[in-house]
């Protein structure tokens, strides 16, 4: 028999964590020696090897207290739990691979110079936890072509898409705090810039339907759906009055 020292020590485990197993009841040392210590044998390892393996396979505490109190759960009931327990750790694994994922790509816009703040970052880590429900939105509100164009933008096209928009985003802060006017070529080239990333985006083909997608656009109702957004009110009231300047110097050319 082993006092609570001794058999963590020999199992790897603190004081500390056999404590709360025991508080837990799901490890409790059966007897104890003339001065009222935990005593530790064979039986309890034999508990500890259980509760460590379904630890393993990533069975929460809680659960293994109940499979490890419920004499009706045998070895076979057990068995059919496990299918599930996969599909919650492959679930697990493909969250935290997404997660690896982001603070890789941040990681990669800090290197390049990127100023990011709180609002640019929420987006962006938002928009890459929740790309499934926005695609989803995507398809629900538009049709056909213009759907699947922007749902099935290659991952690595996005993440440079992405990017450039941020460069544009450090120019129109500083365009804005330099009070550059919309009518100033600087600024008229933001607008340049920006419609050359929506055209990388969409195939050469598909540029003819532009109209159609422009009315589908004006049919959605954006407050159906909080899409992250770059940009504040300010910079995009800012982009509106560049893009109608170029609007009426296009009209006075014609």
């Amino acid at each position: 028999m082993y006092t609570i020292g001794e058999f963590g020590a020999k199992t790897g485990l603190s004081s500390r964590t056999l404590r709360f197993y025991e508080e837990l009841g799901i490890l409790y040392p059966k007897q104890r020696n003339q001065n009222g210590h935990r005593l530790y044998g064979l039986e309890e390892l034999a508990t500890l090897q259980r509760i460590q393996s379904l630890k393993f396979i990533g069975y929460s505490l809680q659960e293994i207290k109940e499979i490890l109190s419920n004499e009706k759960i045998t070895l076979e009931s057990f068995a059919n739990t496990l299918p599930v327990q996969k599909k919650i750790l492959v679930h697990k694994r493909e969250e935290l691979n997404q997660a690896i994922e982001a603070i890789e790509y941040v990681q990669d816009l800090l290197n390049d110079g990127i100023p990011l703040d709180w609002r640019i970052l929420t987006s962006l880590l938002y928009s890459m936890e929740f790309e499934e429900e926005q695609n989803e939105w995507i398809k629900e509100h538009f049709e056909g072509e213009m759907a699947t164009i922007f749902t099935d933008i290659p991952k690595e096209l996005r993440k440079k898409l992405d990017k450039e928009t941020l460069f544009i985003l450090v120019d129109v802060k500083k365009l804005i705090r330099d009070q550059v006017p919309a009518h100033a070529p600087e600024a008229q080239q933001i607008l340049v810039r920006l419609t050359d990333i929506f055209l990388q985006a969409i195939p050469k083909e598909a540029i003819n339907n532009l109209d159609e997608w422009e009315n589908q656009l004006e049919a959605t109702q954006p407050d159906d759906f909080d899409f992250p957004n770059f940009w504040t009110s300010e910079e995009e009231a800012y982009l509106e009055e560049i893009t109608k300047v170029m609007e009426q110097n296009y009209k006075d050319e014609g």
